[in-house]
């Protein structure tokens, strides 16, 4: 019995579609959390299962949190992983959810344990999502994508996503995909890139990863909230830039080069990051 996939439930699903998000290296304009979270919201799903963290997580990386009060400890929080779960009933679409950080350990152990989740629900698809920073400015959106097929590919074309070109480190998501298709699941890779002097929720990469993920799900989204939010934190952005005449020549320059996905190191300059998040009204947690 597999200790590490704790179910508290089993929910009853025909044949779901899984989108995958992970928190760490390769959340980039906290593209894959965000969405994830998302999705969780909107869809109104439900956990049923979550991941034993001990074994996955090195905790002096990625520390549990307390909250302390009047020198008492009221409250321990772990890193968290696990799956939500959602029927769509206007659309017939069923979909799994999973967020969490991406592991530091035992990546194989976590993929398969993942997979074996997936296959327990006959999930058609996997969908995985990542951030990166890169050589854009924020004023675009620039979405890649990794399909298991050449037709799942031309999907991708369809909408806007770009074949990715790449070779360098990797995410989990790239062993999840590899082992997926030795597997027989249908698995995509899509990587929202997030400008490099920005740091945070980028929300234009949320509502055109919301559309992309709708096209290819079928799923009806809800993403006015995502857009009035951008529109809003656009205008903070360009004030902001429109301040700082270093930081207009530095997204002059990127925009000149045109040269997205590769190195731009040449191009970043010290204190010129925008930390998106403080423009952002806090949210509260569900608990």
């Amino acid at each position: 019995m597999n200790t590490e996939l704790v179910f508290e439930y089993m929910p009853e699903l025909n044949r779901p579609i899984a989108v995958l998000g992970f928190g760490g290296w390769a959340n980039g304009g906290n593209v894959a959390i965000g969405m994830t979270e998302f999705l969780i919201r909107d869809l109104k799903a439900k956990r049923f299962a979550t991941v034993s963290t001990d074994t996955f997580y090195r905790f002096d990386d990625c520390r549990p949190t307390v909250r302390i009060e009047g020198g008492r400890l009221k409250a321990i929080h772990y890193p968290k992983a696990a799956f939500y779960s959602a029927s769509q009933e206007e659309t017939g679409v069923d979909i799994i959810v999973f967020t969490g950080h991406e592991p530091h350990l035992r990546w194989f152990a976590f993929v398969d344990l993942l997979l074996s989740c997936c296959k327990r629900f006959h999930v058609e698809r996997i969908i995985s999502l990542g951030g990166v920073q890169d050589n854009v400015a924020h004023t675009e959106t620039l979405i890649t994508g990794l399909a298991s097929s050449q037709e799942l590919l031309e999907r991708l074309r369809k909408v806007n996503v770009a074949a990715s070109n790449y070779e360098g480190p990797t995410a989990i998501h790239s062993l999840i995909l590899n082992r997926a298709q030795e597997m027989g699941i249908e698995s995509v890779s899509l990587w929202g890139h997030c400008p490099f002097y920005l740091h945070g929720t980028h929300l234009k990469l949320l509502c055109t990863m919301a559309e992309v993920l709708a096209a290819l799900t079928g799923l009806k989204l809800e993403i006015r909230d995502l857009e009035k939010g951008w529109e809003v934190l656009v205008r903070q952005i360009q004030h902001f830039v429109d301040g700082n005449p270093e930081l207009q020549n530095v997204i002059r320059e990127l925009m000149e080069s045109k040269s997205p996905s590769r190195s731009h190191a040449a191009l970043r300059k010290d204190g010129n990051v925008i930390y998106l998040d403080r423009f952002l009204p806090p949210r509260h947690s569900d608990g």
